[in-house]
């Protein structure tokens, strides 16, 4: 069995956020803020502006660096493709890592890739920078994300599920639709 790549629609609503900002802030997207709604970028409040905005420069940076000594740039989808690349789903982990305080963790998922230390130092201050806009605005990510050595068959969709192979549905409470009210109760008036 080969491991297929991971996509959004394995992702849950956090993971696509983070990585929908990553992706942004390093193609320098924005989208107009929403006077209505009081945010900025689309989906954070006006409140991280200062914090996006460092991110960004610090994605900048790095990009810059990454140029100027003629290495590979980052490897980043655009901000609508379903895909994921490897550096993506590292910086996945680099901002579940940081929302866990696991700052150093941060610093060997990119030294694998970056044996440069500013360019780390960069990126590491905007995957911490990210993970906090996140966490404050309530969206902490999993743990786990899906591990490189796991291997699925089937579908796409199949990997997500490897996620919660530990919740059992017979201890999930469900709300199933009930048989009460006025049509019911009309229903069972005899004539």
């Amino acid at each position: 069995m080969t491991r297929l790549s991971l996509s959004l629609s394995d992702l849950c609503c956090c993971e696509r956020l983070a990585l929908w900002s990553i992706r942004c802030l390093i193609s320098h997207y924005r989208l107009p803020s929403c006077p209505e709604t009081k945010t900025t970028d689309g989906l954070f409040p006006a409140c991280f502006r200062p914090a996006l905005d460092a991110a960004e420069g610090a994605f900048a940076d790095a990009t810059y660096h990454l140029k100027a000594a003629d290495l590979p740039l980052l490897a980043v989808n655009a901000p609508g493709m379903q895909s994921l690349t490897a550096l993506e789903e590292r910086f996945l982990r680099g901002i579940i890592a940081a929302q866990n305080e696991g700052q150093r963790e941060v610093f060997v998922l990119l030294a694998e890739v970056f044996p440069d230390r500013f360019v780390q130092g960069c990126l590491a201050m905007a995957l911490t920078l990210l993970a906090d806009c996140l966490a404050g605005a309530g969206h902490w990510l999993p743990k786990k994300l899906l591990q490189d050595e796991t291997t699925i068959s089937g579908g796409g969709a199949l990997s997500s599920i490897n996620r919660w192979r530990s919740v059992s549905p017979s201890r999930m409470r469900v709300l199933w639709p009930q048989d009460s009210g006025p049509l019911h109760d009309a229903n069972r008036m005899v004539h």
